[in-house]
């Protein structure tokens, strides 16, 4: 179906007296008619009658796709009767690119029909009305051309009232078979929306380009949906209608039986594809209007090679197709055969081509059906395969997380051992190095000296009672700032012997025991001075020691005293006062501040934990 910039045809036929009985419903008449044939188109309808024409012989009689010459049928109707008689004439070709119908006598141009015009009787083929009076004979003329399509020549004579009958049952059998077609084509559109596999899609598009085409074959485009000049400008793309269909047939063949499994034949499948579609174009630029549907019957021998091939590798749905292919590879040869006037079936078969397409769609609906069918066991298959995968990962897992649990454990305990060892073995060591320092208390006179050793001994003693409690708690890492201060304050009114001085204790803080060291030496050296400095001479006082946490990171230790206080801003040499300092600015990183007056002294030190 592609455009033909070539010439015309001219073919006619004479009617050597056809005589009209009024009880036959229908004729055909072009056997009986006389044909002329005007290859050079010099012919006109005024130089008609000089032309030398030939018994047709046939009833139906096919030129091919856009012959070169025009085409003249010469029909000589007869009325017997004494009364006027009213025929229909059709053209039974709706693809002609137009007809034109002449009163033989006066040459004037009667009808137009075809591609170009729409039938003045709203019929699918281009008809025309004929009156003959009593008695009468009349010569017509037709002339019929094609620019583009096949031209094939078939002419009846209806009575008026079996021609409409003749056109609603016509016309009611396409509706039924375009009507089956698009609900089948709605209902494969959805399934393809739902399930978006390209197969779906590959089998809409082919069978909707089928439907396109057979829309225009059969003429129910130009009756109901296109006007005649839409039609002509449509039918010139006649090669892409034709190749439409068959490329994405193809496809669906590639995808329903996955041929990539047999990549030998995929390649030559896919390359045929392409020289397919390039031949399609070329058929087009240069007019190769004898070809275009050639190109297309060769690709469905090669589909229908490929579905054996498959057929033979033990392909489920290739047996589908194979009888697919045979109720569309016969209406389409068929086709072939009547375009190129070789052979028409359709004059005693003439909706062979609209069954055969329904049940080859039926049928590839249930192939398609099959396929997902066979898809959700696979998908049923693969989610079984990756349940008891997922299983046997999480098994493998939860063990690897156990064996690793168990060795974590055994490490940890056998740190946490080492750790509880060394923290006992320094305990140990500083309780060595206080009681030589007992010692060596005991054996010097000098009060002076005794008390720098006391000092020296309280402050070894507060990291000794560290040590302690984290070997006794189980806890290296973190320890109650409570038990610590209060082993302290013990300690050192045991061993400063100052019974009459009351230390109070609030906290409710746990300390990493790297800060806990720091804080033990503030608060020993802290209550320290208050036993020395602010309750001299045995007086009676009390000192309070706070810890508390303030939002989330900081933290205020504040010890305070009741006893007498000292003059700040006067410089002091005090060792426990630079070593509070010093822990707090450069081991805290925070702050310290003291405040002292007669009613006692305060010593506060901030830092963020």
């Amino acid at each position: 179906m592609i455009r033909s910039a070539i010439g015309w045809l001219v073919l006619t036929v004479s009617l050597l007296g056809i005589v009209l009985v009024k009880p036959l419903p229908v004729k055909p008449i072009l056997a009986e008619s006389e044909l002329f044939v005007d290859l050079n188109r010099t012919v006109s309808v005024e130089d008609i009658d000089r032309q030398r024409f030939h018994p047709a012989g046939k009833n139906r009689i096919g030129f091919g796709y856009a012959p070169r010459g025009i085409v003249w049928v010469k029909i000589e109707l007869r009325n017997p009767y004494d009364y006027p008689i009213r025929k229909i004439l059709e053209y039974a070709d709706p693809l002609t690119t137009e007809v034109r119908l002449y009163d033989g006598r006066s040459k004037e141009l009667l009808y137009r029909g075809g591609l170009s015009y729409r039938s003045i009787l709203n019929s699918i083929n281009p008809a025309f009305p004929l009156l003959l009076g009593p008695h009468e004979t009349k010569i017509y003329y037709l002339e019929a051309f094609s620019s583009v399509t096949a031209l094939n020549v078939d002419l009846e004579l209806w009575n008026v009232d079996a021609f409409y009958r003749h056109e609603i049952r016509h016309q009611a059998f396409l509706a039924f078979f375009f009507g089956a077609m698009g609900i089948l084509l709605l209902y494969n559109l959805f399934i393809y929306l739902s399930v978006r596999e390209r197969v779906n899609l590959y089998y809409f598009l082919a069978f909707f380009g089928i439907v396109f085409h057979q829309f225009f074959y059969r003429g129910m485009a130009g009756l109901y949906l296109f006007t005649p000049e839409q039609v002509e400008t449509i039918v010139r793309y006649a090669a892409f209608i034709v190749a439409f269909p068959v490329f994405f047939l193809a496809l669906f063949t590639r995808s329903i039986l996955k041929l990539k499994q047999y990549p030998r034949i995929d390649r030559l499948l896919v390359r045929s594809l392409y020289l397919f579609v390039a031949m399609t174009v070329l058929s087009y630029l240069f007019d190769f209007n004898s070809l275009r549907s050639l190109f297309a019957v060769l690709v469905l021998a090669l589909l229908i090679v490929v579905t054996f091939y498959a057929f033979f590798h033990g392909n489920r749905q290739a047996k589908f197709l194979i009888i697919g292919w045979s109720l569309l590879v016969i209406p389409a040869l068929l086709m072939y055969l009547s375009s190129q006037g070789i052979y028409d079936a359709f004059q005693s078969m003439p909706y062979l081509t609209e069954l055969f397409i329904l049940i080859e769609t039926l049928l590839f609906s249930l192939v398609l059906a099959d396929r997902m069918k066979e898809l959700k066991n696979e998908i049923i298959v693969s989610q079984k395969r990756l349940i008891e995968y997922q299983r046997e990962e999480e098994r493998r897992l939860n063990a690897r997380v156990q064996k690793k649990t168990i060795q974590l454990q055994n490490s940890l305990e056998e740190k946490d051992l080492l750790l509880r060892e060394l923290n006992h073995r320094v305990k140990n060591s500083i309780q060595t190095i206080v009681s030589f320092l007992r010692l060596q208390i005991d054996e010097i006179d000098d009060a002076g000296m005794q008390g720098i050793l006391i000092n020296l001994e309280n402050r070894i003693l507060s990291i000794s009672q560290l040590y302690a409690l984290l070997y006794t708690r189980g806890n290296v890492s973190y320890i109650r700032a409570f038990e610590y201060f209060s082993l302290l304050a013990e300690n050192i009114q045991s061993s400063l012997d100052r019974p009459d001085v009351d230390i109070e204790i609030t906290t409710d803080c746990d300390l990493d025991s790297e800060t806990a060291v720091y804080c033990g030496f503030i608060v020993n050296e802290a209550i320290t001075n208050a036993f020395k400095y602010a309750f001299p001479d045995g007086k009676i006082g009390k000192v309070e020691i706070a810890l508390e946490k303030i939002g989330t990171k900081e933290y205020r230790l504040r010890v305070a005293d009741n006893g007498s206080g000292f003059d700040t801003s006067q410089e002091r040499e005090s060792l426990g006062l630079t070593i509070i300092q010093s822990l707090a600015i450069y081991q805290l990183s925070g702050e310290f501040s003291i405040d002292s007056s007669e009613e006692g002294t305060v010593i506060e030190v901030k830092w963020r934990g």
